[in-house]
């Protein structure tokens, strides 16, 4: 094994602090949440990666990593991925975890990004099922008028008046290639 050669203690002294501070930031970075929809944990983050445990909802636990819409939790002696939806983040104690959940962020200056489905093609669609279910779970995570409301003041929105975008004439003059 080759070493690398310090020109001083204090070098040394100062690499192995950063090192240390490093390796211990994962687990200063975890993000408390409740679990919102008991059920499995998953060995990775995917729906069909084995089951390592269980989780009641209610749960308090810490989310240490994201990969797309799931995240690494660990709570208590389990740890395990679950996706983002049986989740409620918890805001600090604000009362607002409908901000943190529509956005995926709970700070501000945070990058936000979004994720679409592409590659799918009518074969797709014509195998495809609905999950009543994954529907129902989703139409429980609704946010009420009032809830909604009380987002938007608090966000200082205001209502606007945006009239609906006309559909362009049609020119029947041909751009020259």
């Amino acid at each position: 094994m080759h070493l690398p050669k310090f020109r001083s203690i204090q070098a040394l002294a100062a690499q192995t602090i950063v090192i240390s501070l490093l390796l211990c930031c994962g687990a200063a970075m975890a993000e408390p949440a409740r679990v919102r929809i008991a059920g499995p944990l998953q060995a990775g983050p995917a729906a069909t990666a084995a089951a390592t445990g269980l989780v009641k909802a209610g749960a308090a636990v810490d989310i240490v990593q994201r990969k797309g819409f799931w995240a690494k939790v660990a709570g208590g002696a389990q740890t395990g991925w679950l996706k983002l939806s049986r989740l409620s983040l918890d805001s600090g104690g604000s009362g607002n975890e409908i901000a943190a959940l529509a956005s995926g962020r709970t700070g501000s200056n945070n990058v936000v990004s979004a994720s679409g489905g592409r590659g799918l093609d009518a074969a797709d669609f014509e195998r495809a099922t609905p999950d009543s279910a994954a529907v129902s779970a989703l139409s429980r995570t609704a946010a009420s008028e009032a809830a909604a409301t009380q987002f938007a003041r608090s966000g200082g929105l205001k209502t606007r008046k945006i009239d609906y975008i006309r559909e362009p004439k049609t020119s029947t003059r041909r751009s020259p290639r």
